[in-house]
């Protein structure tokens, strides 16, 4: 097996079988995993809350994403130190959903979305996904993380409002509207709490900055709330939290879609599947991108595909076990490395973590103040944004600052799926530019180390470098053109031509039929197997007798010496004729 067939390979639980059967697995490895998974365990009770606060559902829903598909994704995917659960990149995405269609329609996006990315597992596109540009990537995050900054300002600032409009420029114009009603023991408490993990960070303790800033706030807020404060704790705006294991909710689905026509249904269905496919891609970049930070930082390497099949297979079973979207979260899989994991064992446990604090710790988690909540998420959003990267990128001047502000402005301006099909957009178009501009063409008429003698003149001589795609084939050929005027023939040779599609084929061959019309042969030489035998599929006779293949650059050029001297064999022959009547006069 090629040492780099884990980049095209698609195994179930790759990511669990390179590090247990590769290496071994024994008693002090499982207390790495123990310890980092206690550890990442503990960071995420409250990330997830916070995410499903911000979604507009109850925090029991984040914690059942983090438990199923954090399990799932882990046993499943493709990468040793990969965290899967709820993510911030996917809160703009499932606000409207939420709104619009309640917890089925974050149940039933979620599964669309899982079910798409194992779709695109099976495709093999983990490779691909790769391959999106960097400015596509900023501007996808970025934009996300303004988003969420800027909506979290109602709970942060304890604003009452009720039937926000969904559009985020009119929300934000609401928010910024009524402002002066804002709630300041609210306020004061989201500040606090932000200014309290920012600094939090610098010391740079084991202890996550959230921790005791939730801690430190909730009895703040308790008693506050004593004195007649009214700030909102969670309790205030869902229920409380179940003390049991995430249930299935297959028989819940079906129920609730027996209820509903079939022309609802699929009108639901409609709306939906567009922000499944966003849900797919984003899903699968953030989880791809965080498996490469991964692998850099550990010396290891993942399965694309293998780890978009995980992620598929969690965010199918996160959906029918209660929860919704999720992906690799970059924040706590650095933390898991870091704090000793060796498999995805670590990410199990860090699962069971979760499920203890739903049986144990559930009544403090509905006494967390809303406005430290949202504190919580603006700083998340903050960390995931990297607007040092982007601010970089904008100041270099690149040609790649348009398409950042692009997909930037197209999430602000429309919606995250929008955003998503422009981006998609914009890398397939830059994905052909950058492959046409590797399509070199290099005359090679006077380079002696192409030639053991000097070649005639009325022939061409031209080397071909890179792939002959459609756009970079038209372009290579008009440039051709101009050069086999007045010629006997033009000599191509294609050794370093890897690949040629049909949009390519189809310029060849309009351009050896524009040779033809105007008498000249047109030789190829040295075809790697591919462009050989994608010629050889259209058929050589429908080339022309104008038209002749060589296997080296040395047997063309022996066929072009041999014609140049058969011509000038028959114009000594022509001069002679002409002479001889002269001569006997």
């Amino acid at each position: 097996m090629s040492h780099r067939s884990y980049l095209t390979s698609l195994k179930l639980g790759y990511g669990l079988y390179d590090a247990l059967q590769k290496e071994g697995y024994n008693r002090q490895l499982f207390i790495k995993d123990l310890i980092a998974g206690v550890t990442v365990g503990i960071l995420t009770i409250p990330i997830s809350m916070a995410l499903a606060t911000g979604i507009g559902v109850s925090p029991i829903y984040g914690l059942y994403t983090a438990i199923v598909a954090g399990i799932f994704t882990a046993l499943a995917g493709g990468s040793r130190y990969s965290i899967a659960g709820p993510t911030a990149s996917f809160v703009i995405l499932l606000i409207p959903v939420t709104e619009a269609y309640g917890v089925l329609g974050l149940v039933l996006v979620s599964l669309l979305a899982g079910l798409l990315l194992i779709l695109m597992a099976f495709l093999r596109f983990g490779r691909w996904v790769e391959y999106i540009p960097e400015a596509i990537t900023l501007g996808f995050t970025t934009g996300i993380a303004t988003l969420i900054i800027f909506l979290q300002m109602k709970d942060f600032f304890g604003l009452y409002l009720i039937d926000l409009p969904n559009d985020f420029i009119q929300r934000l114009w609401v928010m910024f509207e009524n402002m002066e009603s804002l709630h300041w023991e609210a306020t004061v408490v989201g500040i606090t709490t932000l200014i309290f993990m920012v600094i939090w960070k610098k010391l740079k303790t084991p202890v996550p900055g959230h921790l005791p800033g939730l801690v430190i706030a909730s009895i703040a807020v308790f008693y506050w709330n004593q004195q007649g404060a009214n700030i909102l704790v969670v309790a205030d705006l869902f229920d409380e939290i179940p003390h049991y294991l995430p249930p299935f909710q297959g028989g819940w689905i079906i129920e609730s879609l027996s209820t509903m026509s079939y022309e609802d249904i699929w009108e639901m269905f409609k709306t939906l599947l567009p922000v499944a496919a966003a849900l797919a891609v984003l899903g699968a970049m953030e989880s791809l991108f965080c498996a490469v930070v991964l692998d850099k930082s550990a010396g290891t390497r993942h399965s694309p595909n293998s780890e978009l099949l995980g992620q598929g297979i969690g965010n199918v079973f996160s959906s029918l076990f209660g929860g919704f979207a999720s992906s690799g979260a970059i924040a706590r899989s650095i933390t898991n490395l870091r704090a000793g994991a060796v498999s995805p064992i670590s990410a199990v446990i860090h699962s069971f973590i979760v499920l203890f604090a739903i049986y144990f710790l559930a009544e403090f988690l509905m006494h967390l103040p809303i406005p430290a909540m949202s504190a919580l998420l603006i700083l998340v959003a903050w960390r995931m944004s990297e607007f040092n990267r982007a601010i970089a990128l904008v100041k270099s001047k690149s040609p790649d600052v348009w398409v950042y502000l692009t997909c930037f402005g197209s999430i602000l301006l429309f919606d995250v799926v929008v955003a998503v099909i422009i981006g998609m957009v914009l890398a397939s178009i830059l994905f052909v530019k950058e492959i046409a501009d590797m399509t070199k063409l290099q005359d090679i008429h006077h380079e002696a180390r192409y030639h053991s003698e000097v070649m005639p003149e009325d022939w061409s001589f031209y080397r071909i470098q890179g792939p002959l795609f459609f756009a970079a084939a038209e372009r290579l050929f008009s440039e051709l053109a101009p050069t086999i005027v007045g010629k006997k023939g033009i000599v191509i040779q294609m050794d370093a031509v890897t690949i040629i599609d049909t949009g390519g084929l189809s310029a060849l061959r309009r351009f050896v039929s524009s040779a033809e019309a105007n008498g000249v042969d047109v030789y190829l030489s040295e075809l790697q197997f591919q462009p050989l035998k994608t010629l050889a599929r259209y058929g050589l006779d429908n080339f022309g007798e104008h038209f002749k293949l060589f296997s080296s650059l040395d047997d063309a050029q022996d066929e072009v010496i041999k014609m140049h001297q058969i011509e000038e064999n028959r114009t000594e022959e022509q001069d002679l004729n002409t002479r001889e009547p002269s001569v006997k006069e």
